[in-house]
């Protein structure tokens, strides 16, 4: 009788917790949306990278990419870059000449999992005798038989200098180096073959057929990463790198159901408010323990136990197996079981609270989950239980808008900074150098192939898309790069010009479109300039949501329109989408003629050492002119209408201006303000209100005192 009343309480809590987790975000939708941006944008930046002529390749690892956080859990960017021009050999025969070449080595003081590198000759596959390399001369350590290793500290220093010299903080944590605490940025070595520690992964007996056979074909193939981090009790940590399969880990997760990404949150939520509170600074339980715990437990237990009513027998397996390892005092790496994840993070006194705390997680059928606070999960549980009021909880449908939000504000941030990237190659570059480059990039681009594995179908799929869209954004440079030419030189524009204006037009609603407009207008075309701005008047409407690629939006700091996170969770479009976004309009100094006049003061916006105070992340684009798209929008309709003689439309166009000037500021969705108040202020300078001018450019120059072009416009202003 016990035992059925107990089945019937777990299958009714294991309902009521993946409600729950299902209002936190945790649903296959949700999951799988999250997958998808940040594999979308790994590809769009290994593309540009490719594009750019580095022969290194970036990953997103960790929750975020995996889809198993919730906006309450406060996750970080876990990012590996890879640097593919150095050789990382398993044996000589591996050695290839020419190449920086280092060879691992399972030196006698190493522990499992860790290696030294040591160098080899480019002309010969031999051993160096001493530090070859200039530049990293001063890391090489040799040792007492002559061998030359590596060291692991290189990485570090270097990352301190160049973000050091950029004036922006330093954050470290392990092997990762960082500018923020949200993200976590490592950089390793890439190894094609698995080492021998990983072979008995492969073979061992599994009770519940998983992983398959197929994939274990697969993940063999995707090799491993070194990363500099030596083991925390070795003397000789600073030679020493540890391997990591996070590739085989990413596609072990990929093929989890939505069963097992419910256990493992659950695992992870108990682990941040309950099983780390109870350890109170004294140690600490990861969620790479808790990935392990639910790999350990997917292997081992029949496929027919991973359903909805046996949820909580799944958890509470899955805590046994940590209690089990607490008390033997080794907690087995999943694919490396020699290794001991336990060595500095738990200590033997600090495992003995864990066991405490986990005994009484598992006597009491997971009853601290009702204590647990992140997104109110107790209060969701107990509900209808106890009749606890949730009013004051955050809906379900609220929580999808945020996660979409952040998802495409993220990935188009971090797709326009790339593009950006590209295009600041060409900044001292001539016109017509600039359009050769930009038209050699677009007919080279889709012939550029990224060396994937076979296993990586959607990657392959994402180079694609990614393609696609940059070679859209480029011919919108390209075009009014040459339209710029033939307005200077008074020469016809021909049809090609207008068809790479054309294939440009889906980049988004409003930037190519506005480069046209723009170009009209400078060209003297007013009616057409006319026609193009009300086009995209109407595209522009309340479902638009403002983006910035110039390091100004922050994804963590930015809320997107309510409305236009609804629309794209409605209609279950790609967060990427180009018909609900609207980038801010760029134009190079090379495209200066398809500008008008006031916007060429923000190709100089330095006045005096102005450029020695230049935000690192500013630098690349600061000598363009950058506006936001719906204050531009009517700053052209203003000067069209007013060269059409319209001035009931010009009057209107200035109160949109204002408009979208104070909701940008007030719902953090204007990026440009400096420079969306210089267009206000030449609006009021047309109307001859100068003393409103000047308040304009002074509000301008409040909000950013330095690199700002409204020190000229003041100085303009004065007469001086």
């Amino acid at each position: 009788m016990n035992r059925i009343v107990s089945g019937r309480f777990y299958d009714v809590m294991s309902l009521r917790l993946i409600a729950a987790l299902e209002d936190m975000g945790v649903t296959e939708l949700i999951v799988g949306r999250r997958r998808h941006t940040f594999l979308q944008n790994e590809s769009a930046w290994s593309v540009t990278d490719k594009l750019s002529g580095l022969n290194g390749v970036f990953y997103h690892f960790g929750s975020m990419t995996e889809g198993t956080t919730t906006p309450g859990m406060g996750s970080d960017i876990d990012t590996l870059g890879c640097d593919d021009d150095v050789n990382i050999m398993s044996g000589w025969p591996e050695w290839e000449r020419g190449r920086r070449n280092l060879l691992m080595v399972k030196h006698e003081t190493c522990s499992p999992q860790h290696y030294r590198l040591q160098g080899a000759r480019r002309d010969l596959p031999l051993p160096l005798t001493q530090p070859y390399e200039q530049q990293y001369e001063e890391y090489y350590v040799t040792d007492l038989d002559g061998n030359v290793y590596l060291s692991n500290r290189f990485i570090g220093h270097k990352m301190r200098q160049l973000l050091f010299a950029d004036n922006l903080p330093y954050f470290q944590t392990g092997p990762s180096h960082s500018f923020s605490e949200m993200y976590d940025v490592v950089f390793a070595y890439r190894c094609k073959t698995l080492p021998t520690e990983c072979d008995s992964w492969f073979t061992r007996f599994r009770p519940g057929n998983w992983p398959t056979p197929e994939m274990l074909h697969i993940v063999r193939e995707l090799g491993c990463f070194l990363i500099p981090d030596g083991h925390c009790f070795s003397e000789h940590s600073a030679v020493e790198w540890r391997v990591s399969p996070s590739l085989i880990e990413r596609h072990l997760m990929f093929s989890m159901e939505i069963i097992h990404i419910h256990c493992y949150v659950t695992l992870k939520l108990l682990k941040k408010d309950t099983i780390n509170a109870y350890l109170n600074g004294n140690g600490k339980l990861t969620s790479f323990h808790c990935k392990t715990a639910l790999f350990y437990a997917r292997e081992q237990l029949l496929p027919e136990m991973w359903t909805v009513d046996h949820l909580f027998d799944c958890i509470i397996y899955c805590l046994k197996l940590l209690l089990e390892w607490t008390i033997r005092g080794h907690f087995p790496h999943y694919i490396m079981d020699e290794v001991n994840l336990f060595d500095g993070k738990l200590n033997s006194e600090q495992r003995g609270r864990l066991q405490t705390i986990l005994n009484i997680i598992i006597e009491t059928h997971l009853a601290p989950l009702a204590l647990v606070k992140t997104h109110d999960l107790g209060v969701r549980l107990l509900h209808n239980m106890y009749t606890v009021a949730i009013w004051d909880m955050t809906p379900r449908r609220a929580v999808y808008q945020c996660i979409t939000g952040f998802l495409s504000v993220y990935v188009n941030g971090r797709q326009m900074k790339k593009v950006g990237d590209i295009l600041h190659v060409v900044a001292d570059r001539s016109p017509d150098e600039v359009c050769l480059y930009l038209h050699s990039l677009i007919t080279e681009l889709p012939l550029q192939q990224l060396h994937r594995h076979h296993s990586e179908q959607t990657l392959c799929r994402l180079d694609a898309v990614n393609r696609d869209s940059l070679i859209r954004y480029l011919q919108q440079h390209l075009a009014s790069t040459a339209a710029s030419i033939c307005l200077q030189q008074g020469i016809y524009m021909g049809s090609r010009i207008w068809s790479w204006y054309s294939a440009a037009m889906n980049t988004d609603v409003a930037s190519t479109r506005l480069k046209l407009a723009s170009m009209l207008y400078c060209k003297g075309d007013l009616q057409l300039a006319a026609d193009v701005l009300e086009d995209v008047d109407r595209r522009y409407n309340n479902t638009v949501q403002a983006m910035c690629g110039c390091n100004r939006m922050d994804p963590f700091d930015v809320k997107p329109r309510e409305s236009f996170t609804e629309a794209v969770n409605e209609e279950n479009i790609d967060v990427l989408s180009s018909n609900r976004v609207a980038y801010c309009v760029r134009f190079l100094p090379q495209e200066a003629f398809c500008v008008p006049p006031i916007l060429h003061y923000e190709m100089v916006r330095a006045v005096g050492d102005d450029i020695q105070h230049m935000h690192h992340t500013e630098r690349t684009w600061m000598n363009w002119a950058v506006v936001d798209s719906r204050p531009f929008l009517y700053y052209l309709q203003y000067l069209t209408f007013r060269g059409l003689g319209l001035r009931h439309r010009q009057e209107q166009t200035v109160r949109s201006l204002e408009d979208s000037i104070e909701d940008g500021l007030n719902h953090g969705h204007l990026f440009h303000p400096e420079t969306a108040a210089h267009l206000l202020a030449h609006c009021c300078e047309m109307e001859n209100q100068p003393d409103w001018a000047l308040l304009a450019y002074l509000f301008s120059q409040l909000v950013r005192p330095r690199n700002n072009a409204a020190n000229w416009h003041i100085q303009r202003l004065a007469g001086l």
